[in-house]
């Protein structure tokens, strides 16, 4: 009696739907993600008012300045522009005008266009908050808008 050697047949599933349903989740995630939570930063406490209420449509052209505390140094407050800290408000203008040039170069737009997004934090002095502005105005930015959380 001759053995027949068989051999399996692994029969594996085509994989094609599946990854075609992992590109359009990822494509429909990809869509829904919210940026605007990405530009927070974590050590800026906002402070809070009655006032307070999102922002209906996002704002064109726009710089964030963020007032936070500086780290290891009580009372102390940096602004944050993008992933830099300024600690010295007397270089601020540089990195407003580096803005201020990109928005000029890729939308043809003028300082004048420009909306400067403040996040203060909560404890920050109005008076740095005030100087913060004095240096946007003296690099022609005109309009600005203040950020603080909604009460409850």
């Amino acid at each position: 009696m001759a053995k027949r050697s068989e051999t399996q047949q692994v029969d594996g599933g085509d994989m094609t739907p599946m990854i075609d349903m992992v590109f359009q989740l990822l494509i429909f995630f990809m869509i829904l993600i919210n940026f605007s939570d990405a530009d927070q930063n974590q050590r800026v406490r906002l402070p809070k008012s009655e006032l307070a209420k999102p922002p209906e449509m996002p704002i064109p052209n726009a710089v964030t300045l963020q007032i936070a505390p500086q780290l290891g140094r009580a009372g102390e407050f940096s602004v944050l522009i993008g992933a830099d800290e300024i600690k010295n408000l007397m270089d601020l203008p540089p990195f407003l005008k580096r803005e201020i040039d990109v928005v000029q170069r890729t939308k043809h737009k003028t300082a004048a266009d420009m909306t400067v997004i403040i996040r203060a934090h909560q404890e920050a002095k109005t008076g740095f908050v005030q100087e913060v502005i004095q240096k946007c105005q003296q690099n022609k930015l005109e309009k600005f808008a203040l950020r603080a959380e909604q009460l409850q």
